[in-house]
């Protein structure tokens, strides 16, 4: 069984020169707004044109937590997001 690891594994995955994160996201953004088109579809990519600078800003893996956050993902072995307390 073959496995490829990346070159450096402290840099992310890039697909062109975008993370694999932004790439979904790029992707799907894109995919919704050609579907709804028009003034609403390029409200879409506007959007998706101001987040990204914004998520950069961000370090690494923020997406992940933010949608752990809101309760959309949950990650094994970790406390759910609305416990404040957390015994080992």
């Amino acid at each position: 069984m073959d496995e490829r690891l990346p070159q450096y594994l402290h840099r992310p995955v890039q697909i062109l020169w975008f993370a694999s994160d932004e790439f979904i996201l790029v992707l799907s953004t894109v995919f919704v707004a050609t579907i709804v088109g028009g003034m609403i579809g390029w409200g879409i990519i506007l959007a998706l044109l101001l987040f990204l600078p914004w998520k950069r800003s961000k370090p690494r893996g923020f997406l992940p937590h933010l949608a752990w956050r809101c309760g959309l993902v949950s990650f094994p072995h970790y406390p759910g997001p609305t416990q404040t307390r957390f015994f080992e």
